[in-house]
């Protein structure tokens, strides 16, 4: 393992560790604010900035967010995410205990698969380009995929839509990853400056915006945990999607360790669906 890559998986923990925690803190904050409404950016923006509690919690996102950034330029996409996504871990026993929301069996075995999973993606990682080099068209047509599912999963009926709401801007915030992994690609290739003007740039900027609106409408309707498990496990799948697709990012230099990669992605996701169990959303004033 390079040393250019360890760095951005050391950075793509803390990251995971800053955002999980985010989260939340973010929920809390939010039961106090007025009903999220992406149709109402502005007022609903203002009204989560009047909590004291959110605002911390959004602090700490933004650093968080940073901090994936930085490592999306030292490491591969779909390692970045996935590491970022094994902070489940920590965050569902420690956010179980603090909000009051205990796990059950099913959902403790999910934390050992998560953890189990991060230590598979460890063997025989090999050294690919570190800068993303997108093909238009792939990368156009994955965008136009990822904008359908999420919109599709926002109309999910009320039993489900908090849940849904955390998949549909988890999609959307996988989707921003993409843009913002080619985004690196094209500061490298052509200066920082042709960041401004690339397609990219307007991409990343709608998807991020879309998925903030729709994940924090399902932290403030729904349970904490499964909404925020079911959100990161949207955003590492098509991550991982987007790097295999547009970026043609590889899974390992021999068959046996692209079998063990693949399996250990699935079981980020397996895990993933224990630690978010069926349950009945928090009802909120509307």
């Amino acid at each position: 393992m390079s040393a250019s890559l360890a760095v951005g998986l050391g950075l793509a923990l803390v990251a995971s560790l800053a955002l999980n925690g985010s989260y939340v803190i973010q929920h809390v904050g939010s039961l106090a604010a007025p009903p999220v409404d992406g149709r109402r950016p502005l007022a609903t923006l203002w009204g989560l900035l009047r909590s004291r509690v959110w605002l911390a919690g959004a602090a700490l996102g933004m650093t968080g967010w940073a901090i994936h950034v930085t490592a999306l330029a030292h490491a591969p996409l779909s390692l970045v995410q996935a590491f970022v996504a094994g902070g489940l871990a920590l965050m569902a026993p420690l956010a179980s205990r603090a909000l009051g929301h205990p796990l059950s069996r099913v959902e403790w075995l999910g934390v050992a698969v998560a953890v189990a999973a991060l230590g598979l993606l460890c063997v025989g990682l090999s050294d690919p380009g570190l800068h993303g080099h997108p093909r238009t068209v792939p990368m156009a047509a994955f965008s136009v995929a990822c904008a359908a599912g999420a919109a599709l999963l926002a109309r999910a009926g009320p039993t489900w839509r908090a849940h849904a709401l955390g998949l549909a801007g988890g999609v959307l915030y996988g989707a921003a990853d993409v843009a913002i992994k080619a985004l690196t690609g094209v500061a490298h290739t052509h200066g920082a400056a042709a960041v401004a003007t690339s397609p990219w740039l307007v991409a990343a900027i709608l998807f991020t915006g879309g998925a903030f609106f729709a994940f924090q409408r399902g932290l403030q309707t729904g349970r904490p945990v499964p909404t925020i498990v079911l959100m990161t496990a949207a955003t590492t799948v098509v991550s991982i999607l987007g790097g295999i697709a547009v970026f043609g990012d590889s899974l390992g230099r021999s068959a046996a360790l692209v079998g063990l990669h693949v399996t250990a992605f699935v079981l980020v996701t397996v895990a993933a669906a224990a630690l978010a169990p069926r349950a009945t959303p928090v009802k909120t004033p509307a």
